[in-house]
């Protein structure tokens, strides 16, 4: 049997962000999403999962880029003076490689964002990471550590197909392999019990240009077992054009391919039964 979890990212980011993903969600594909608390429009995205009680929330933690929880006075050797993280994975790893990352500042600091998405009230189904630094080894222990005790909590398997699909750049698959081999790392050095994730997740190649081309060519070979696919619809609104143009997503792209007639006419095609972090895994926790 063919499951799959249609998951956007980046609920909170801004607020055209947030009107694609629910137009993905009502008009759409899309069955869950994941809520960034350091995003700007944080406040409103909650307020549309509160009213949107079927859709499927669950955490997307950062650990670069955008502004942390806590400050500057907490996390000296994670955040500049401004309270940012670094701006990219690339500079994340460096810091961590050369040993100038405290991890019990990134503790601190993913036990914040934790906290932050509690105190909504909303149901935490699953969690997963801008850039999937969740599954850097360390990172992925610390993780593991603070939601071991919570009910019904799925953790994103980044971990994705081996073989280069026509068309993906070269640069962008050996960035796959990287992930698919953190991947094996982490789980293989946390050792068991293994936490509850998916089988594997599609749409990384194409993350931030999902065209229905390329959604249709995913959906093709979407195996038997319960897969995650990643998205990012929006809005081309000035906002988030101006703010996040440097990551070249076109969200208004992505948008049209989830709410497309014809992409559930191969869903049904190909016996892709769609699903969500809750009704696969239960309900989750508060």
């Amino acid at each position: 049997m063919k499951q799959l979890i249609v998951n956007a990212d980046d609920l909170g980011l801004t607020p055209g962000v947030n009107r694609g993903i629910l137009r993905a969600f009502q008009d759409g594909i899309v069955t869950s999403a994941s809520l960034l608390v350091t995003g700007s429009a944080f406040e409103e995205a909650v307020a549309l999962a509160r009213q949107n009680p079927e859709l499927d929330v669950g955490l997307h933690l950062t650990l670069v880029e955008e502004r942390a929880v806590l400050g500057r006075e907490v996390l000296p050797t994670l955040v500049d003076e401004t309270g940012r993280f670094p701006r990219t994975s690339s500079e994340f790893f460096r810091r961590a490689f050369l040993g100038r990352i405290n991890w019990d500042e990134v503790e601190r600091e993913i036990a914040a964002q934790i906290a932050r998405f509690q105190k909504t009230g909303l149901r935490l189904s699953h969690l997963n990471s801008h850039q999937h630094l969740h599954m850097f080894p360390p990172v992925f222990q610390i993780v593991r550590r603070l939601t071991r005790e919570m009910d019904n909590i799925s953790i994103r398997n980044a971990a994705g197909p081996w073989r280069k699909s026509p068309g993906v750049r070269m640069g962008r698959w050996v960035q796959r392999l990287g992930l698919n081999l953190t991947c094996l790392s982490a789980r293989a050095l946390h050792g068991p019990p293994v936490p509850q994730m998916p089988d594997g997740m599609y749409g990384f190649e194409v993350s931030g240009c999902l065209t229905r081309s390329a959604l249709e060519q995913i959906l093709w070979k979407i195996p038997d077992g319960l897969y995650e696919l990643i998205c990012h619809p929006g809005e081309n609104d000035a906002d988030t054009r101006t703010r996040y143009s440097h990551w070249g997503y076109r969200w208004a792209e992505e948008l049209e391919a989830l709410t497309a007639p014809e992409t559930r006419v191969v869903l049904e095609e190909q016996g892709i039964v769609l699903t969500s972090f809750v009704r696969a895994f239960g309900r989750g926790s508060n």
